[in-house]
């Protein structure tokens, strides 16, 4: 059998065991509902492209077509204010990425011909 140190000791580990699980665990803070819903829109224009998360979860990503002080509107969506987490415009569009990294790729092959020791492409002097 055990002694009652060892006893004493066990106790102890599985209490700090126990109080260190615990410091590990993390919360999630629901914010509470008080920005006012115009204020969610503020800077918001119709052709932007926007993310929107709703307190129920859902998530969007749309461009802006109607914003009145009530719904923000676009490409089928049709969501009320008061029911916005969250409101992030969208500057980079997964278009203007494609078109950036295009542009980059041609540069770089017009500069390993334009430096090519290929007599085809030398200048002629």
């Amino acid at each position: 059998m055990h002694s009652d140190s060892a006893n004493r000791s066990i106790s102890v580990v599985v209490l700090i065991s126990f109080i260190f699980t615990l410091s590990c665990t993390t919360t999630k803070v629901h914010p509470i509902h008080t920005t006012p819903p115009q204020e969610k829109v503020r800077g918001l224009k119709v052709g932007d492209t926007v993310k929107v998360m709703t307190y129920s979860g859902e998530k969007y990503k749309f461009k802006v077509e109607n914003i009145t002080n009530e719904v923000i509107e676009g490409e089928g969506n049709k969501i009320a204010l008061t029911d916005v987490e969250s409101i992030k415009k969208v500057f980079f569009t997964g278009k203007a990425i494609a078109a950036f990294v295009v542009l980059i790729v041609g540069f770089v092959v017009l500069i390993v011909i334009g430096t090519s020791n290929n007599p085809k492409y030398k200048a002629t002097e």
